[in-house]
C-alpha cells in the first residue's frame, strides 16, 4: 500500500512556475499525496503573485517567505539561507522546481548539498548565453537534478550535448496542459476584451520585463518608439518592474500619452490567456509567451536576440526582432502589420497530458512510497 504521508516540496516564486505547477499539483492531489508548497516571494506584487494562485485554483502557499526586494545575488543567496533550513527540518522525499528563476537556481543548490533529490520540471531549454541570467540558472539546475522533464525534443537533445543522458524524459510541456486548461474558463470568466474595447484580431499584445529591454533609457525609448508608429492598436500589460523602471527615467507620462496604446497594469493569467487569444500578433521578449501564443496560433516577434524555442522560429512562426542595440524598431513596424505565417504549426510540445506523465514518474522513481 501507498504511504500517503511522504513530503515531497515544491518551490515557485514567479508567474510562469505558478502556471507550471498548476496542472501537477492538481495531478499530485487528484493520487492523494501530499505537497507542500513553498513560494519564494520573487514576485511579491499581488497581480504578480496572488492571483495566479486564486485563478489556477492551486493550493495556497504552506509557506511564503518574506524576502523584500534586492540584487540577483542576494535575493538567491536570502532564499538559499531559508530554504536550507526548511528543507533540514522538513526532510522531504524530494523537492520539485521549475523553470530557470532565481528561485530555480537557489532551490536546486539548497537541495543538491543536503543529498535531496531534485525534479527539474522545464529541462533543458538553451540559448548559449551565458550572460543570461536565466541561462546560468537553468543549466545548474538541469545538473543538479535526479530527474528533469523536458518539454520538448530540442531540449532533450541540448541535455545530451552536455552529456546528461540518464534521468531524461521528454514528458511535453506542462505550460501547454495549463494552456489547454485555461483557456476554456478564461473564455467563460475574463471580461478582458470587453472592457478594454477590443475587437478579436484588430490589436497587438506587448510584454516586456527582460533587463535588456528595461534597465536603460535607450531600451526604453525604443520601446516608445515601437508603439508610436506601429499601425495598429497594441495593449502593454506592463510588469511592476518595467512600470518602475519607465518612471525612474521619466518616460511613464510619455508611454501613456501614446493614443493607440492602451497601457494597463500587469494582468493575470485568464486575461493574458483571453488577450493572447484574441490577438492579431504577439509582440514579446518573455520564453513562456512566446510559447502560449504559439499554442494559440498567434504569430510572436521576439523582442529579445534569441529564443530558447528555436524550433518555433525555424517552423516560421516567431521571427526575432534585435539588432545590435537592442529591439530592432524599424523591423517590428514593418512586421507587425505584416507578418503572418502560412507554415502549418507542429507538435513541438507533447499531447497536453505533461503533468500525468511527471507524476508518474515521481511514483516510478519512489517519491511518494
Amino acid at each position: 500500500m501507498i504511504n500517503k504521508e511522504n513530503l515531497v516540496i515544491t518551490i515557485v516564486g514567479n508567474r510562469p512556475q505558478f502556471i507550471k505547477m498548476a496542472p501537477v499539483s492538481a495531478e499530485i492531489s487528484k493520487r492523494g499525496y501530499k505537497e507542500y508548497i513553498i513560494h519564494t516571494g520573487q514576485h511579491f506584487d499581488d497581480n504578480m503573485s496572488k492571483v495566479f494562485f486564486d485563478e489556477l485554483n492551486i493550493p495556497q502557499p504552506n509557506l511564503s517567505l518574506s524576502l523584500g526586494t534586492g540584487s540577483h545575488g542576494k535575493m538567491t543567496a536570502l532564499m538559499l539561507m531559508e530554504l536550507e533550513i526548511i528543507l533540514q527540518e522538513k526532510k522531504p522525499s524530494g523537492v520539485i522546481i521549475y523553470g530557470d528563476t532565481n528561485s530555480t537556481l537557489a532551490a536546486a543548490l539548497a537541495a543538491v548539498k543536503l543529498h535531496i533529490p531534485i525534479a527539474h520540471v522545464e529541462a533543458g531549454p538553451r540559448i548559449y548565453d551565458i550572460n543570461t541570467p536565466e541561462e546560468i540558472n537553468r543549466i545548474v539546475a538541469d545538473h543538479a537534478a535526479k530527474l528533469r522533464f523536458c518539454p520538448d525534443i530540442v531540449s532533450v537533445q541540448n541535455l545530451a550535448k552536455e552529456n546528461i543522458l540518464n534521468g531524461v524524459y521528454f514528458t511535453g510541456d506542462v505550460m501547454f496542459d495549463s494552456y489547454l486548461i485555461f483557456s476554456k474558463v478564461a473564455r467563460e470568466k475574463s471580461t478582458i476584451i470587453n472592457s478594454l474595447n477590443l475587437n478579436t484580431n484588430e490589436y497587438a499584445l506587448l510584454t516586456i520585463h527582460r533587463p535588456n529591454n528595461t534597465d536603460t533609457e535607450d531600451a526604453l525609448k525604443r520601446v516608445i518608439k515601437v508603439l508610436e508608429n506601429a499601425k495598429m492598436k497594441i495593449v502593454f500589460p506592463v510588469h511592476p518592474r518595467t512600470e518602475a523602471a519607465f518612471k525612474r527615467h521619466g518616460l511613464w507620462e510619455s508611454l501613456k500619452a501614446i493614443n493607440h496604446a492602451k497601457v494597463i497594469p500587469a494582468v493575470g493569467y485568464l486575461d493574458i490567456l483571453e488577450l493572447i487569444n484574441n490577438a492579431k500578433i504577439v509582440l514579446t521578449d518573455s520564453g513562456g509567451l512566446q510559447k502560449e501564443a504559439f499554442f494559440a496560433g498567434k504569430p510572436v516577434l521576439v523582442l529579445f536576440h534569441t529564443t530558447p524555442w528555436p524550433q518555433i522560429q525555424s517552423c516560421g512562426w516567431q521571427k526575432c526582432c534585435w539588432d545590435n542595440n537592442g529591439i530592432d524598431v524599424n523591423r517590428v513596424i514593418e512586421l507587425i502589420s505584416s507578418y503572418m505565417p502560412t507554415n502549418r504549426r507542429p507538435n513541438l510540445f507533447g499531447d497536453g497530458n505533461a503533468a500525468s506523465k511527471i507524476v508518474d514518474l515521481l511514483e516510478n522513481h519512489g517519491w511518494f512510497k
